[in-house]
């Protein structure tokens, strides 16, 4: 007889779960789980621990953000598991992308006694539209691998730009390289032979090759000439690895190293009954200026918010007393401003139906735990914040204006072709490899600022980036973006916020085409082999 499992708020009613159902609670559980782990690295000053206890640390870290960030690809899938696995793209900063690798197969590395090294080029792309979970697990694999069979010695992982803009990550290990038989049956599910040296299935192998083909990417594994280890190459072609669409978006997977968002002024209401999870948000909403009291059940929650006055409340679902569903409930029948105001579900509970319950009941919407990164959490606030205030705001139709839109900067005519090659011909050829480089480099801060920007409707970033634009798009010929970034700033100026995002997202496309221009440019000049 199949044993009941005792109703949660989220599952109400329900006597006897479904394969799904079951599928949920341990989503959930698992969540829950991880988050008090990252909660507790997050609140532990990594800079009071030795050297080799710091390694230690980020490795730990590094691991559980590489689980979280599975767990999120796999558990917030609406529909069952497909037979054939996709991709989702995304804008991945690369040097943030290899420190976290870095971070955490060094330790690894460490206790098996080898050296595993990142040997980075000088002008490698600073973003690309990847799958990052895929291509984290394609590398993750055969870096696991390559240690594993590595018992003294080096592990290097090269990346480098190759023919025709193709992204290469390159893996040289000091191993003993593949028997003939293992050869033969190099990506096989389950394809490593029996009589081994150390155990295993050879399911590493069979998930990088299956993955690398699903990125679009090439992976090839030999053993050196001269017996010296063994090479695994995986080769992502330039359309890969660039996607133009995507990056107009300006959307970048990897917030790590972003300044978090100014939250001064804000009060917020956390409603949490875990400790830890109290800790770690607080101190999250602290950092970023922002005013916090905690409560740890829905009673206590309720009553806060009837007794004070608050901008916002992040409310977990499954606390005592009064569940986050039922708080939600109690709050929009009370009579305005209470029951107008911004209420987020802070909970591990992320599948479809769960989002569609806390939807229901009247939540604005979800920040799943665990809490990763300070500027998202801080970015998601704003979100929330600004728009359930631009929803309760009413205003005659006389008054409601539609946001200007910019017109697009066209593929054709990104760049003035005499402007360019003028410039080209008075620094000259000796020059032109520094002057591409600088322009990637300074292209791409500038995208990553004014989505940042966009985002959180920060001025002075987007005047700050667009001051940059102004000159490196005049300076190269790029009139239709100087254009389009002179008319951002003066809309930054003024604050208006309705012709800011429609320039912001002008401005991004024409970004990205023009660093299309000059990796086309760098190809064409011989400086990309």
């Amino acid at each position: 007889m199949t044993p009941e499992v005792p109703d949660s708020p989220i599952n109400q009613g329900r006597k006897s779960p479904t394969k799904r159902d079951r599928f949920s609670l341990v989503s959930h559980d698992l969540r829950s789980a991880l988050a008090d782990i990252l909660g507790g690295l997050h609140l532990i000053d990594d800079q009071k621990l030795d050297a080799d206890a710091r390694a230690h640390f980020e490795r730990v870290a590094a691991s559980g953000e590489t689980l979280a960030r599975l767990l999120e690809k796999t558990m917030t899938d609406d529909v069952e598991v497909p037979d054939d696995p996709v991709t989702t793209p995304s804008n991945i900063k690369l040097g943030i992308f290899l420190d976290d690798i870095r971070r955490r197969w060094a330790g690894h590395a460490q206790e098996k006694g080898v050296s595993f090294l990142l040997e980075v080029e000088a002008g490698l792309p600073a973003i690309v539209t990847l799958d990052r979970v895929a291509l984290d697990r394609v590398i993750a694999n055969l870096i696991g691998n390559a240690i594993k069979y590595t018992d003294q010695g080096d592990v290097v992982l090269a990346v480098r730009c190759g023919p025709e803009n193709a992204l290469i990550f390159e893996l040289r290990d000091q191993g003993p390289g593949f028997s003939d038989e293992a050869l033969a049956r190099l990506f096989q599910y389950e394809g490593r032979p029996e009589k081994t040296a150390k155990p295993g299935s050879g399911l590493g192998l069979f998930i990088a090759k299956e993955l690398s083909d699903l990125l679009g990417a090439s992976l090839k594994i030999c053993n050196r000439a001269d017996g010296s280890g063994a090479d695994a190459t995986l080769l992502v072609p330039y359309d890969m690895w660039f996607d133009r669409n995507l990056r107009r978006d300006g959307n970048i997977d990897s917030t790590r190293d972003q300044a978090p968002p100014d939250l001064t002024g804000l009060r917020i209401l956390l409603a949490e009954d875990n400790k830890t999870n109290q800790l770690v948000a607080s101190q999250m909403l602290a950092a970023m200026g922002a005013e916090c009291s905690v409560a740890s059940d829905g009673v206590e929650a309720l009553e806060l918010l009837e007794t004070q006055v608050f901008d916002l409340a992040l409310l977990d679902i499954e606390m005592p007393r009064m569940t986050g569903l039922e708080l939600i409930k109690a709050i929009r029948a009370k009579p305005a401003p209470l029951s107008d105001m911004p209420l987020v579900a802070l909970t591990a509970y992320v599948m479809r139906e769960h989002r569609e319950r806390i939807s229901a009941v009247g939540a604005d919407g979800i920040i799943s735990k665990p809490l990763m990164s300070l500027h998202d959490f801080g970015t998601s606030i704003l979100d929330f914040h600004h728009g359930v205030k631009r929803r309760t705001l009413t205003h005659p139709a006389s008054e409601i204006q539609k946001p200007k839109v910019a017109p697009a900067v066209s593929r054709s005519n990104v760049v003035d072709r005499s402007v360019f090659d003028g410039l080209i011909k008075m620094i000259g050829p000796r020059s032109t490899a520094e002057l591409l480089g600088k322009l990637q480099a300074d292209t791409d801060m500038v995208a990553e600022g004014l989505a940042r920007g966009q985002q959180s409707l920060n001025l002075a970033e987007i005047r700050s980036q667009t001051h940059i634009l102004i000159s490196v798009a005049g300076a190269i010929g790029a009139r239709g973006l100087q254009h389009i970034a002179q008319r951002l700033n003066g809309a930054a100026n003024r604050n208006e916020a309705d012709e800011i995002d429609a320039l912001c997202k002008t401005c991004l496309s024409g970004l990205a085409e023009l660093q299309g221009f000059i990796l086309e440019e760098q190809a064409k000049a011989g400086l990309r082999p």
